[in-house]
């Protein structure tokens, strides 16, 4: 019987699929499923390490030395969003009326965990709250924490097909100006809370916005309703005077080109930290960095890190932001 494969051709069968998607990535803004490749250079780094030790260990030469350009490459790609290796001890920490510290969670709609959960946010006491695919149940179990947030607004319930109605919502500790949930032009779902605020400090007349978001998964639904979520949502950003905060779990990563697309339009950069894998939570640190801390120019000093596990298959993510611009 002729067998038809070996590990020699396995080995260049798994190096020419890396080689293709890290060519992919280049041309990600000129198709969405490139750009959803685009998404994975984390694990681009980690194949490229496996297979260069795959390659050495059967004595492959020629096989190696590809594995060690895809490796360059893909280690370039990925070096400038690389940052400290204990973010939460290089963030500084700050004092003072223009001091905030954020926390924004997607805790899961099948989530059960509530105890751990509840138990964190109080920890942590962070100024506002944003959390992510809320049930009637975790709504219920978020009440419990009104002596610390007496101020709980929630979005619309999504009736998403094959799940739980849940929504967004956003936890403050003062009360806000203003706070209203966004839905898409195109399904209906609620994809953003947000909420004003007077200025922490006197002398600044612009409020402050803070909002959460959780834009569609371009996996499960056609790629162009994460697209009209996104441009609504720098609809909405764009131009405003005051400091602005958005939160949440962007079902995209910083390496994509759709994720540029909104730091550009929206005039937002993100929070300071590194790569942040915060899903799926088994697989960090070396999951994706979907959750993310955006902020606009009159924001100072922003940094952030990832929470622990708390049942849900993302981790919580945490900032210190500065307000004293």
């Amino acid at each position: 019987m002729m067998v038809w494969w070996t590990w020699g051709r396995l080995l260049k069968a798994l190096l020419f699929g890396l080689a293709l998607a890290t060519a992919g990535r280049f041309f990600a803004d000129q198709s969405w499923w490139l750009d959803i490749l685009a998404d994975f250079q984390v694990q681009y780094v980690a194949g490229a390490v496996a297979l260069l030790l795959a390659s050495l260990l059967v004595r492959r030469i020629k096989e190696a030395a590809l594995a060690l350009v895809l490796l360059a490459v893909n280690v370039a790609i990925l070096a400038p969003h690389v940052g400290p290796l204990f973010p939460v001890a290089a963030a500084p920490v700050l004092v003072g009326q223009a001091a905030m510290k954020v926390v924004s969670f997607n805790l899961k709609f099948d989530n059960r965990n509530t105890a751990a959960a509840l138990d964190f946010l109080r920890r942590e006491n962070a100024d506002v709250v944003t959390v992510m695919e809320v049930t009637k149940e975790w709504r219920h179990a978020l009440e419990q924490l009104k002596d610390i947030y007496p101020h709980q607004f929630y979005g619309p319930l999504c009736r998403c097909p094959g799940d739980i109605p849940h929504t967004d919502g956003v936890l403050a500790k003062r009360p806000w100006r203003e706070v209203k949930a966004e839905r898409s032009p195109l399904t209906g779902r609620s994809f953003a809370v947000w909420a004003r605020f007077a200025s922490v400090q006197p002398d600044k007349a612009a409020d402050l916005v803070i909002a959460g978001v959780h834009l569609i998964n371009p996996l499960i639904y056609p790629a162009g309703y994460q697209i009209t979520e996104a441009v609504r949502l720098a609809s909405i950003l764009r131009g405003l005077p005051g400091p602005v905060i958005v939160t949440g779990d962007f079902n995209m990563t910083p390496f994509s080109a759709r994720f540029g697309t909104l730091l550009r339009e929206t005039g937002l950069r993100r929070a300071d930290g590194g790569i942040n894998a915060s899903w799926p939570t088994w697989l960090t640190p070396l999951g994706l960095p979907l959750d993310h801390i955006l902020v606009n120019a009159k924001v100072g000093h922003a940094a952030m890190w990832v929470g622990p596990r708390l049942g849900s298959d993302h981790r919580p993510i945490i900032a210190r932001l500065d307000l004293s611009r």
